[in-house]
């Protein structure tokens, strides 16, 4: 990516709808010489032109008055736009063809095309969103969910940003406290008490530790909760993945192995997007090599899902071999779903009173039995649509649990890891406080741990920041 420091003086365009066809299509023009360009184009504008103001009329060609489309133009004046810049706006009819002629022209007159995320470091670099802002710009247009639509709005309102902010100015007054006590070391002067800055400190490690843990959910609710079926072969995953997702994505046969590579597909429930793989039936008689590589996979899936599905044949209850693929499994991120109800009527406590299957090597990793039946163990059947809302209703169960829609979490891995080295660099000053260590050790520490959440902000940045912030942006955002 081109690193877009230093080149903040251009006027910068780029069509900011998606590409291809459409009804309309919006070319966006921020800098200084925005308004000047629309002029030379648009000869409709008025005089006196108004910002946030929509003027109709027909773009030409300067050079031979040539009508390139019937637009609106908008207005936005420094300081009023989206940018921090003076910015137009031009809403044309939504053809290639059109789009790169008006933006041939603008380039001509001298405007150049926006680099991928411009539009956003330039709304950064004028101290209208800060970095953490910057990323919820992309997280809401690429969000696949209402609930990731909605951590993304607030992350774009401020909502993460405020309490970082919080942190930052309390480990600013500790540092400089501290900072304050080298200063007056030789005068024989505490300027803080001992027991007031360890409070403090404790009190931000809490709330540092609260963000990290976050991100776990956060992760979730923006990149989807991962789940995978798995099993022993024919016991009817691929029928219940079909169902999962509303489509008949996977292959349904009698055969047992049929399923030979991972079929993954996405669906939505309850404002929660899920992405669900299918994987191949684990059995040992098998000889067949693609069957084999089919399973290895179905094996790494499982060990990579946020929580597996386990799946077996109530018809033929718990088999040694379905056990031995329960023993591989954490009871924490699995949920038993016994498939076949249909064909055959059991209660979950008939299917699991028998004392081997209680003394196998996953049950026994149980702190809680019955709790665990109760909660992560259902009786279903593939072709009953009912079951679709209540094996999700499980997973939502499983791994949002009692987590409130309005909780502060993080979901950007650069913000984990900024958090994580910010609460190392405070839990050593803490230490060293304890200790009785000199206060150039302790200010040392805590301005690293200042300096951690300012990069998360924005507030310190370098090139290597700013190109891992908006190289995932599209042009014309």
């Amino acid at each position: 990516m081109t690193s877009l420091v230093g080149r903040d003086l251009d006027t910068i365009c780029a069509v900011s709808t998606p590409p291809g066809t459409g009804g309309i299509s919006v070319i966006r023009v921020s800098g200084d010489k925005s308004l000047a360009l629309a002029r030379q184009i648009s000869k409709f504008l008025p005089e006196e032109v108004q910002s946030h103001k929509i003027y109709f009329g027909l773009i030409k060609d300067p050079v031979n008055s040539e009508v390139l489309d019937e637009v609106l133009v908008a207005y936005f004046q420094n300081g009023k736009s989206f940018t921090g810049e003076e910015v137009v706006e031009i809403s044309c009819h939504g053809s290639p063809v059109v789009v790169d002629a008006i933006l041939a022209v603008l380039i001509r007159l001298g405007a150049r095309m926006a680099d991928k995320g411009e539009f956003t470091y330039r709304a950064f670099m004028n101290n209208k969103l800060d970095l953490v802002q910057a990323e919820s710009v992309l997280s809401l247009i690429e969000s696949q969910s209402k609930k990731a639509a909605k951590l993304a709005q607030r992350h774009l309102q401020g909502a993460l940003s405020v309490q970082l902010n919080h942190i930052e100015s309390e480990l600013l007054w500790m540092s400089a406290h501290m900072e304050a006590s080298i200063d007056f070391s030789t005068e024989g002067l505490q300027i803080v008490e001992v027991k007031e800055l360890s409070a403090r400190m404790s009190t931000i490690s809490a709330e540092l530790k609260s963000l990290i843990s976050s991100y776990k959910m956060g992760r979730l609710i923006k990149d989807g909760i991962w789940s995978t079926l798995v099993g022993r072969a024919n016991v009817g995953k691929s029928s219940l993945f079909n169902l999962l997702v509303e489509s008949d994505r996977a292959i349904v046969t009698n055969i047992p192995g049929t399923t030979r590579d991972l079929v993954t597909a996405e669906t939505r429930h309850e404002g929660n997007k899920f992405v669900l793989t299918d994987t191949a039936g684990l059995r040992k008689e098998t000889i067949d090599q693609i069957e084999i590589i089919g399973m290895n996979r179905s094996k790494k899936a499982m060990s990579e899902a946020d929580i597996n599905l386990f799946v077996f044949d109530i018809t033929q209850g718990l088999t040694v071999e379905d056990l031995e693929i329960l023993g591989d499994l954490d009871p924490k991120e699995t949920i038993i779903l016994g498939n076949k109800s249909d064909l055959k009527s059991l209660s979950k406590e008939d299917i699991f009173k028998v004392a081997q299957i209680r003394t196998s090597k996953f049950f026994q990793k149980l702190t809680s039995f019955d709790d665990f039946l109760n909660r992560q163990v259902r009786i279903l059947s593939a072709l009953d649509i009912k079951s679709r809302s209540a094996v999700l209703d499980m997973i939502l169960g499983q791994i949002v649990g009692n987590n409130s829609s309005d909780e502060v979490l993080i979901s950007h891995a650069r913000h984990f890891e900024g958090l994580n080295l910010a609460l190392t660099h405070l839990e050593r000053a803490e230490k060293n406080l304890q200790n009785k260590m000199g206060a150039e050790f302790i200010a040392m520490d805590l301005k690293e741990s200042v300096l951690k959440i300012q990069q998360i902000l924005g507030k310190a940045f370098d090139d290597q920041i700013m190109d891992r912030v908006f190289k995932e942006f599209c042009l014309g955002k």
